[in-house]
């Protein structure tokens, strides 16, 4: 049995929030969530997963592959209803596999629906043993029944190979025989890409903008000479159409109108996936290749040429490729590389996220975007020069540097050398201890990113969903350069996503509604970055119809949350709204349902050792505010003593600390011991207990508790001694995974402290 890394409910959060960036025909997407749902089947699942939520897998991982296959249809109800069957399996987990027969029923009732029926008896194990083709047949198997319902066990990659046998990487086109060029080649075309979007976004408002038309041009332009040079025949033909389609609009022979505007920004999308594909098969082989059918956008453009108004734009269709051969272009189609294009390839530019999805910065004097108006302070800045370095070399720097930083404090505290009354060591150590803090700055600042290329992305965004719900809205974005540590940038794109779906599906209202009661027609989201203190906050406002707080509130009495007759603000009603698969919506939309909840945005949020919460006044409007550290290198936090050892509890977390008195000490039968703090009974957890320790005391009146909050449960930890505040470098335990430890780090005295994951602490004293 493999063991993963990840807890199960970590892997569910992961499957619950990918699931909601799927769009109907991006199959790229649901290939990642096929890849996670792998991790839960039998024989691959975390240590102690319940069987029956491998089962679920297993038939979730058939549905998948059936509509990958083509044999399910693509359509945003099937991806609404494995949404819903995600919630299932997430309840099934919180149940630790027992989650009862009703729950059982509405996932298989879910998988009806969407073509690939399921019997109850099947997910309950009761209908006997049968080996799946992915292990050792075993009693948490599905049943013959099952199995017969189930596709082969095939990989997406498998399913777009083309169906003729003897395909060889001879026979594919000799992109591949130079991979340096063409790995440098897939970064800029990324680059290019998202630049393209940008610009087509702003052009919107602005048609006549010719500096904007030629932003345009010359990705397309580099994209064309560049995939010509490396014989990617395809992206070569379709950059090279439409980019003619551009020069007409430069030359003033077509308008720039809203055909033009929708078939270069579906034709930035298709060649999009087609440079996936490519950096696909560089990573894992030619049997990953696939052709695209373009001759639907070749068509197209040429209509909009001759002067019509052009069908609605096509989607890409990759279909297997019949004759693979390099193919000699013909002279028109390549034009000799200038010195840009050539120059793209190999020249350096900035290194940002992993993955090298940056994007390029329009230029500060072209006007907004029609989804997107920049704020009034926004002022140009000027771009220095820079340098590609491989991300594995930057994490390797910042490690030295934090070793270095420890090390410095160690000689420095040594007894030895501070027994040595000498001046000059006394000025050299100084001189030391600002350089080394200014080194770490500096290497700390490397790994810091504008989270303006996660910004970027949300304008497309806001603009895709206005149109299909047929709404106006517009999207303001201030703090755009604001930096972010690289390695959130990637974690926080999907939260953040979900988010502003939300805002525009349930916040704004229609043109119409907005109209009854006062409000212009056009409604407005506001997205902004800024820093506060150590933070870095991102704010995600509209002027809406707000959140229905006495809605909120008779949800959570029917389901228990609160009683009848519980005083609470509206803040802190308002907040239940990220708690485990609570939602007030009537109706599910393709836009923002598929029948997860805000829970998974906060648990993603606080993954980043961050917060999330939400202030908003029915009728006006609702705030949403995530809490992010500045790194995820360095926490501020605490240190504690508990008998001989040292703990860091993240900052963040604390609410306050006491020495609690004897009144306020309490025992209840089956709820253990608890301490009356500010009105509530917040339950005390031993923290010598979970790991092991002799402490000094074993009275909590004697001790010292520090109260902390994670994810709404308050807890009081109990310890000896608090030692004092300090940020502090992370480093992990080399793999090994403890409950409640969420890494460990080197103290000014050399001793070794475990930062403590809150969520696992009272996790492992709730077992």
């Amino acid at each position: 049995m493999a063991v993963g890394h990840k807890p199960l409910s970590d892997l569910l959060d992961e499957v619950a929030l990918k699931i909601l960036m799927i769009e109907p025909g991006d199959l790229s997407i649901v290939g990642e969530l096929l890849d996670l749902i792998e991790k839960l089947l039998p024989g691959h699942a975390p240590a102690n997963t319940p069987g029956v939520i491998q089962r679920m897998a297993v038939a979730f991982k058939g549905a998948l592959e059936k509509l990958i296959m083509g044999e399910l249809a693509d359509s945003a109800e099937n991806y609404d209803l494995l949404g819903q069957c995600v919630t299932e399996m997430q309840e099934s987990s919180r149940k630790e596999g027992q989650p009862g027969e009703k729950i059982i029923e509405q996932f298989c009732a879910n998988m009806k629906k969407i073509g690939f029926p399921m019997e109850t008896a099947a997910l309950l194990g009761t209908t006997g043993p049968v080996s799946t083709g992915m292990g050792k047949a075993d009693d948490e198997s599905l049943s013959e029944a099952e199995c017969a319902l189930a596709p082969p066990q095939i990989k997406p990659a498998q399913a777009q190979a083309p169906a003729t046998a003897g395909s060889s990487q001879e026979a594919l086109p000799d992109f591949l025989q130079d991979t340096d060029l063409l790995a440098g080649f897939i970064e800029e075309a990324f680059e290019h890409l998202e630049s393209i979007e940008v610009n087509v976004l702003e052009l919107e408002q602005s048609p006549d903008d010719q500096d904007i038309i030629n932003n345009i041009f010359r990705p397309f332009h580099t994209i064309k000479g560049v995939s010509g040079f490396l014989n990617l025949k395809t992206i070569n033909r379709l950059a090279h159409a439409t980019e003619n389609l551009l020069d007409d609009v430069r030359n003033g022979k077509r308008a720039m109108d809203s055909a033009v505007i929708d078939i270069v920004l579906t034709v930035g999308d298709a060649l999009k996936s087609m440079v996936e594909n490519i950096k696909d098969v560089l990573q894992n082989g030619p049997a990953n290749y696939k052709d695209t059918d373009i001759s639907g956008f070749l068509a197209n453009i040429t209509q909009l040429q001759e002067g019509g108004a052009g069908a609605p734009p096509p989607e890409p269709v990759s279909v297997p490729a019949p004759d693979l051969q390099p193919e000699v272009f013909e002279s028109e189609e390549v034009e000799t590389l200038a010195s840009e294009e050539a120059q793209a390839v190999v020249s350096p530019s900035p290194a940002i996220a992993r993955g090298a999805q940056a994007v390029a910065s329009p230029r500060a004097d072209t006007p907004a975007s029609s989804a997107a108006r920049p704020s009034a302070d926004a002022a140009p800045k000027k771009i220095g020069a820079s340098i590609k370095v491989d991300v594995e070399k930057l994490d390797a720097l910042v490690n030295a540097v934090g070793e270095l930083v420890i090390m410095q404090s160690l000689v420095r505290q040594n007894r030895l050398v501070s027994r040595i009354a000498d001046p000059k060591l006394t000025r050299d150590f100084s001189q030391l201890t600002r350089i080394t803090s200014e080194l770490q700055r500096t290497a700390m600042s490397m790994r810091m990113v504008p989270i303006k290329q996660t910004f970027d992305k949300m304008i497309r965004l806001v603009r895709d969903l206005s149109k299909k719900s047929g709404k106006k809205v517009d999207l303001i974005m201030e703090g755009a350069d604001t930096e972010i540590d690289r390695n959130m940038v990637d974690s926080i794109y999907d939260p953040l996503v979900h988010m502003m779906r939300n805002s525009v599906d349930h916040g704004i209202s229609p043109p119409a509604d907005r109209e009854k009661v006062g409000k212009p027609e056009t409604g407005t989201v506001f997205l902004r970055a800024y820093q506060k203190g150590g933070s870095m906050m991102i704010e995600i406002e509209d002027d809406g119809e707000g959140l229905n707080t006495g809605k909120i509130r008779k949800k959570a009495i029917e389901r228990g949350l609160v009683g009848e007759f519980d005083n609470l603000s509206d803040f802190e009603l308002n907040n239940l709204i990220f708690l485990p698969g609570f939602s007030t919506a009537d109706k599910i939309t393709d836009v923002s349902g598929r029948g997860v909840g805000m829970d998974v945005v906060k648990k993603a949020v606080e993954k980043l050792r961050g917060k999330v919460e939400v202030q908003s006044q029915s009728g006006k409007g609702s705030l949403f505010v995530i809490r992010l550290p500045l790194t995820l290198a360095i926490i501020d936090g605490i240190i504690v003593r508990v008998g001989s050892e040292r703990y860091i509890i993240p900052t963040i977390a604390i609410q306050e600390s006491m020495r609690p008195d004897r009144k306020n000490y309490s025992t209840v039968h089956g709820r253990g011991e608890n301490l009356l703090v500010r009105g509530d009974l917040v339950p005390i957890i031993r923290l010598y207990e979970i790991f092991g320790v002799q402490s000094t005391y074993t009275d909590p009146c004697d001790a010292i508790v520090v109260v902390v909050e994670n994810e709404g449960r308050r807890r009081a930890l109990m310890v000896d001694e608090l030692l004092g505040k300090e940020e502090v470098v992370i480093k992990n335990l080399g793999g090994i995974d403890v409950p409640g430890v969420a890494g460990g780090t080197i103290l000014g005295d050399g001793r070794v402290g475990l930062i403590l994951d809150l969520a696992g602490v009272i996790a492992n004293k709730a077992d």
